[in-house]
């Protein structure tokens, strides 16, 4: 059982899923350079963060939370400490260039309140007063039948 780290120049490194979370964590921090008390994460293909940074101390199997035979980005995790929100960045290599929809997935991940914002305006835009009379109206004629 293993798993596929991609990390600096395009670099891919496989990880044994069959130890606790802590161990694998840690063996992950050091086989990267890493500092062993920076916060990591790893991203799957479809855009979704494994959240390892609150299980950094668990003792359940590696398995338990990472898919066998996938391909995770390695991310390291920024805390903002105006807002308590995290950041997310690759540690990918010309990251924007290798593989652009990850740029575009971290982005989102980041700011996810710029996209909720996005979001809720375009859907504010779309409901039009007119669209709401005409059902309305419609409503009132079935009451009456």
């Amino acid at each position: 059982m293993f798993v596929t780290i991609l990390l600096g120049d395009s670099r891919m490194e496989m990880f044994n899923l069959n130890c606790k979370l802590i161990n694998f964590i840690h063996h992950l921090k050091e086989r990267c350079g890493l500092d062993l008390k920076e916060c990591v994460d790893l991203m799957d293909s479809s855009g979704r963060v494994m959240n390892l940074e609150g299980k950094q101390q668990s003792v359940a199997l590696a398995s338990s939370v990472l898919v066998e035979r996938q391909h995770y980005a390695l991310l390291r995790v920024c805390r903002d400490d105006d807002t308590g929100g995290r950041k997310y960045v690759s540690l990918l290599n010309n990251c924007s260039q290798s593989h652009p929809e990850l740029t575009e997935l971290l982005r989102r991940l980041s700011n996810p309140d710029e996209e909720r914002d996005r979001k809720t305006r375009g859907r504010t835009q779309r409901s039009s007063p007119a669209g709401q009379t005409k059902s309305t109206a419609n409503n009132k004629k079935h009451h009456h039948n």
